[in-house]
C-alpha cells in the first residue's frame, strides 16, 4: 500500500524507541535505529510501545470520534460541528483519511515489530506475551477497517519484510479468518491479568477472547439471511405543527425493520459463528477476571482507569496529550472563570434519553440535567438551563436539584444528553490538556454479546441469558429483564431487539452504535426513518453508497491494484 503516512515510516528502519509500556502514547524520537540492532538490544518492551503508540494519532489529528460518533441515529448538535463527516460527505474527509491510513500504520507496526521480536533472545514468557499483544494490535485494526470499508488489503506480513507495496482488496471472508488467527493465538500468547508479569492498561488473554466473541456476533448478525425482523426506537425527529412550524416529537416510536444480509458476508454461517460467539464470551465470563463496577459513578470515576471493568481501552496521560481535552471538552464541556459551561457540542438525541426507566443511573446520574450556560448582564448572576422538558414540574416545584428559574433551551448544543462518562480524568476538565482513556471493550458488552449469541443460537433467551444482563439491570437500577418477560414474555426477535437498544443506551458515544447499525442490516432504514435531518438539521438522509466509507483517493490513484473506490465514492 503505498501512502505518504505509511511511507514515512520508512520501509526497512525502526524511526522512534519509546519510553515504558506505562507510558505508551509518550514518544521520544532519536537516531535511527536497524532492526537488527534491536533485536541484539532485546527492545521489545519498546517495540510493543511503538505500535501501540500509533493508536493515538487517530484522535489527535484523525478525529476518530467522529468517525465513529457522527453517522448514527441518536448523535447531534449544531450543524456546524458536525461538519461534512456528520452529513455524510465522507469522500475525501480528513477524519475518514486519517481513519482508514492511522490503522494501516497500526497493522504495519504490529506486523514489523511482531517479526523482530520473535528473533530476539529473550524469555519465552515475555516474547509470547509481547508477540500477543502485536497480534492482538494487528487484529483490532483490521477489524476496525474492515467494518468500515470492506473489502481491504490484507498485508500478512510487513512491507519491512519484503511484503509488496502495493496489494489488491482481499474478501471479507479473508480479511477476518486473519483476525481470528492472529487473536486465536493472541489469547494463548497474552498474560492473564491474574499474572504477576501482567501490565495494566495492556490487553491481556481476555481482552482477545472478548474481541473474538466480538468478531463472531458481527459476522453473526450480518451474515443472518435478509428479512429477520429486529425493532428500533426512532423515526421523525419533527412534524409540521398548525401554525406550520417545525415541532419537535421527543418520544422515539417503535420501528419493526426487515434486516438485510450485509454484502460480503454471503459465505459466512450465521449460526455457526453465533456459536462461536457464545462459546467464547463464556469462557471469558467463566474465567472472572472481570466485573462490573457497582455503579455508574465509581465505573467512570478517575480511579477506576483501567479498573476491572475495562478490558481494552485508548491509554492517555495527564497534562501530556491532546486526546483527553478534545473528547471530554467537545462531548461535555468545560467551566470558564465566571462558572459558565462552554464548548460540549456534541449531544446525544431526546430519542436516546426517553428509552430508558427514569430510574436508570445512566441518565439520572449519567447526564447532565442543568447546565450554566450564561451570565445575566444585570446582575451578574449564572443563568441555568434544564433537561429534559419533562421535567418542568420538578422545575416549576423546585425540587431534584432544579430551581425555579431554570430555562429551557432548544439550542442545538443544550437540549440533549450531555455525559458525565466522559469527566473520567485526572485533572480539571477545563479547557487545558488532560487525559481520558476511550474505552473500546468493556466487560459489560461481553455480557450482551452473550445474550445476544445466547439468544440467537437458542431460539430464544435462555436463564442465564437473562442473568447475565441482569446484572447490568441491578448495576444501572434499571428494569430487570426477567420482569420485562413475564409481563411479555421474550421471543427471539423481541430479546434481539432488546439486547440492540440495551447496547444503545449502556454505550452511548463510545463509537458502538454505527457498528451495530451496519452490522445488522439496519442501518439504511433507521437513518433514513428520521427524515431528512434530526430536531437540528443536522442530514440524516443516507443512500447506498454510505454502507461502506470511501477508501482515500490517494489509496484508489496509486495502487494498481485497485481502479474503482467503494460503491458510489
Amino acid at each position: 500500500m503505498k501512502t505518504k503516512s505509511i511511507l514515512t515510516y520508512f520501509s526497512s528502519l525502526l524511526l522512534a524507541s519509546l519510553l515504558s509500556c506505562s507510558d505508551m502514547l509518550e514518544e521520544k524520537v532519536f537516531t535511527f535505529v536497524s532492526g537488527e540492532d534491536l533485536i541484539a538490544n532485546k527492545n521489545y518492551k519498546e517495540l510493543v510501545t511503538g505500535a501501540y503508540n500509533s493508536l493515538s494519532y487517530p484522535w489527535q489529528w484523525g478525529n476518530y470520534h467522529m468517525i465513529v460518533n457522527f453517522d448514527c441515529d441518536y448523535q447531534t448538535g449544531p450543524t456546524w460541528a458536525f461538519g461534512s463527516t456528520g452529513a455524510g460527505n465522507f469522500y475525501e474527509d480528513g477524519s475518514n483519511t486519517n481513519f482508514y491510513y492511522y490503522y494501516y500504520i497500526t497493522i504495519r507496526r504490529a506486523s514489523y515489530h511482531y517479526y523482530l521480536v520473535s528473533q530476539m533472545d529473550i524469555p519465552e514468557k515475555e516474547k509470547s506475551n509481547a508477540m500477543g499483544e502485536l497480534a492482538f494490535l494487528k487484529a483490532w485494526s483490521y477489524f476496525n477497517l474492515v467494518q468500515f470499508y470492506g473489502e481491504i488489503p490484507l498485508y500478512i506480513t510487513s512491507i519491512s519484510e519484503g511484503a509488496p507495496l502495493n496489494l489488491p482488496r482481499s474478501p471479507i471472508k479473508d480479511v477476518y479468518e486473519h483476525i481470528i488467527e492472529c487473536l486465536t493465538f493472541a489469547e494463548e500468547a497474552m498474560y492473564s491479568t491474574k499474572d504477576a508479569e501482567y501490565t495494566k492498561g495492556h490487553p491481556s488473554k481476555g481482552a482477545a477472547k472478548a474481541l473474538l466473541a466480538k468478531v463472531y456476533c458481527t459476522i453473526g448478525s450480518a451474515s443472518m439471511s435478509q428479512g429477520n425482523k429486529i425493532t428500533v426506537s426512532g423515526g421523525p425527529a419533527i412534524r409540521t405543527g398548525d401554525n406550520g412550524e417545525d415541532v419537535r416529537i421527543p418520544f422515539p416510536a417503535k420501528i419493526s425493520l426487515s434486516k438485510d444480509q450485509v454484502a460480503g458476508y454471503e459465505g459466512f454461517n450465521s449460526s455457526e459463528y453465533y456459536q462461536l460467539a457464545l462459546n467464547k464470551a463464556k469462557e471469558l465470563i467463566d474465567m472472572n477476571e472481570y466485573q462490573l463496577y457497582d455503579s455508574q459513578e465509581e465505573l467512570w470515576s478517575p480511579s477506576s482507569k483501567n479498573g476491572k471493568e475495562f478490558i481494552f481501552s485508548l491509554q492517555t496521560v495527564p497534562q501530556n496529550d491532546d486526546l483527553g481535552n478534545y473528547f471530554a471538552t467537545d462531548y461535555c464541556g468545560y467551566y470558564k472563570e465566571n462558572g459558565e459551561l462552554t464548548s460540549g457540542y456534541y449531544i446525544l438525541r431526546d430519542h436516546w434519553l426517553q428509552m430508558f426507566d427514569e430510574t436508570d443511573e445512566r441518565i439520572t446520574w449519567g447526564v447532565m440535567h442543568r447546565i450554566p450556560f450564561a451570565t445575566n448582564s444585570s446582575t451578574g448572576d449564572l443563568r441555568w438551563c434544564y433537561y429534559p422538558a419533562r421535567d418542568s414540574v420538578k422545575v416549576r416545584l423546585g425540587i431534584d436539584g432544579y430551581q425555579t428559574t431554570d430555562e429551557l433551551r432548544y439550542d442545538a448544543h443544550l437540549y440533549g444528553s450531555k455525559l458525565l462518562k466522559f469527566r473520567q480524568v485526572t485533572g480539571p476538565v477545563d479547557g487545558t490538556r488532560s487525559d481520558f482513556n476511550f474505552p473500546y471493550i468493556r466487560y459489560a458488552e461481553v455480557l450482551l454479546l452473550y445474550a445476544e449469541a445466547d439468544n440467537e443460537v437458542n431460539g430464544g433467551p435462555s436463564a442465564r441469558a437473562i442473568s447475565e444482563v441482569e446484572k447490568l439491570n441491578r448495576r444501572n437500577k434499571s428494569r430487570l429483564a426477567s420482569a420485562i418477560g413475564t409481563a411479555t414474555p421474550w421471543t427471539q426477535e423481541s430479546f434481539r431487539s432488546y439486547i440492540l437498544e440495551e447496547r444503545a443506551k449502556e454505550f452511548g458515544q463510545e463509537g458502538i452504535r454505527r457498528f451495530d447499525l451496519l452490522r445488522w442490516g439496519i442501518y439504511l432504514q433507521t437513518m433514513n426513518a428520521i427524515g431528512r435531518t434530526d430536531e437540528n438539521g443536522v442530514i440524516k438522509e443516507r443512500e447506498q453508497r454510505h454502507l461502506l466509507l470511501p477508501l482515500p483517493a490517494n489509496e484508489v490513484n496509486t495502487n494498481q491494484y485497485i481502479d474503482t473506490n467503494n460503491p458510489g465514492w
